[in-house]
């Protein structure tokens, strides 16, 4: 990832490869395939995303110390170093300052044109195209913005505005509005034959049906900032080796919650800091009562390793299955052949080893006293045959 720091190191700025391909795809669309205008629009796409994010970036240096700028896919994103200091309407302030410095440099370029236009050849040709360009790019860039679906700034200043007056129903207003916007905006893209549109929209209009569902499992917890605070300070407590602690504070938070978000998030923690203390049982009970879906590739481990500690064997296999799709090894191919020796499922157990034999796992592993269910198995001996 690429960067470079501004104005002594106030505002950062970090381009990944992924930003130029989307600008490069964007200027060969705009360039009509040609190699110079390709490059000329793709500059032209950069810069004016570059100029977005910094207008977010002024408004974070008005009340803070500084910002930092990611560019990332078909935009970016702009973060302010002291979040804390932006209430509601500092927020809206910096959610369409990216907008306001489009609609400022079309405005500059708009005046170019006008210029050049009232007094011929006083403004070369060149500079003409330029200004033409860029009023094009930030004014249809800001007016996508404005749209209220998240991500885009319109979504996020919706969304903070109806939060802040209606808290978590807000919240819920505001993506059934963004789903419903996307989809119409994808469905009149689509008609029109504009393929980026509709992709752009209908990912969105996606991103906003599962924001959606996931505020529908929200509560008024999952508001209150005191609240939500004592995940992070936790994981700061587990980092410093406070383990007893860091459990304390997320079993208490589970009990000031009771459901939502909040609680189901502290529910992972606390199910993940007593997997690590080696509290199996305890462990194996919060993972149960998780949310699978919300479950990270080393929590789904974890998970399948306790289950197969307290003999849950079915819950151990099919969590098996799934990480060794995510993370295929030895270790992984293991679990799950030890999860369905518990069932008794010889065939499966052996077609596991197998896999894991085959990735590098020491034979003598097939010793293990999980196997004695399935040793006398054919399709166990036949594997032992096979091993030697």
């Amino acid at each position: 990832m690429a960067g470079m720091k501004l104005l002594g190191g106030r505002i950062t700025v970090h381009t990944e490869p992924f930003f130029w391909l989307m600008a490069g795809l964007f200027g060969f669309s705009l360039g009509r395939g040609s190699p110079r205008e390709s490059v000329f629009w793709a500059a032209v796409v950069a810069f004016s995303v570059l100029a977005h994010e910094l207008g977010h970036a002024a408004v974070c240096l008005m009340w803070g110390k500084g910002a930092d700028i990611s560019l990332h896919g078909f935009g970016g994103a702009t973060r302010p170093r002291d979040a804390s200091r932006f209430g509601t309407w500092r927020t809206a302030l910096l959610d369409l300052a990216g907008c306001a410095a489009g609609f400022a440099i079309a405005a500059l370029s708009l005046g170019i044109l006008y210029y050049g236009a009232v007094n011929k050849g006083s403004v070369p040709p060149e500079a003409l195209k330029v200004a033409t360009a860029l009023a094009t790019v930030n004014v249809w860039f800001s007016v996508f913005n404005l749209l209220p679906v998240s991500p885009m700034d319109g979504g996020k200043l919706v969304s903070g505005l109806l939060s802040a007056r209606w808290g978590v129903n807000g919240k819920r207003a505001a993506h059934g509005l963004g789903l419903a916007l996307g989809g119409a905006a994808a469905l009149y893209f689509y008609r029109g034959g504009a393929m980026y549109g509709t992709f752009l929209c209908g990912a969105m209009a996606a991103g906003e049906a599962r924001a959606l569902k996931r505020s529908l499992s929200m509560t008024a917890a999952d508001s209150d900032e005191t609240l939500t605070a004592e995940l992070p300070r936790a994981v700061e407590l587990w980092d410093k080796g406070r383990h007893e602690e860091a459990v304390a504070v997320v079993a208490a938070l589970r009990e000031k919650t009771k459901a939502g978000l909040t609680y189901g998030a502290a529910t992972l923690h606390l199910a993940y800091f007593q997997y690590l203390m080696e509290r199996y049982p305890e462990s194996y009970a919060c993972f149960k009562e998780a949310n699978e879906g919300d479950l990270s590739a080393p929590l789904k481990r974890a998970y399948a390793d306790a289950a197969l500690r307290q003999k849950d064997f079915s819950t151990a296999l099919r969590l098996g299955r799934t990480n060794f799709h995510d993370q295929p090894g030895p270790d992984t191919a293991l679990a799950a052949a030890l999860a369905a020796a518990g069932l008794g499922d010889a065939r499966e157990t052996a077609t596991w080893l197998k896999t894991a034999l085959r990735l590098g796992l020491d034979r003598n592993a097939l010793r293990a006293r999980e196997f004695d269910a399935v040793r006398g198995a054919e399709e166990f001996q036949d594997l032992l045959g096979g091993s030697r």
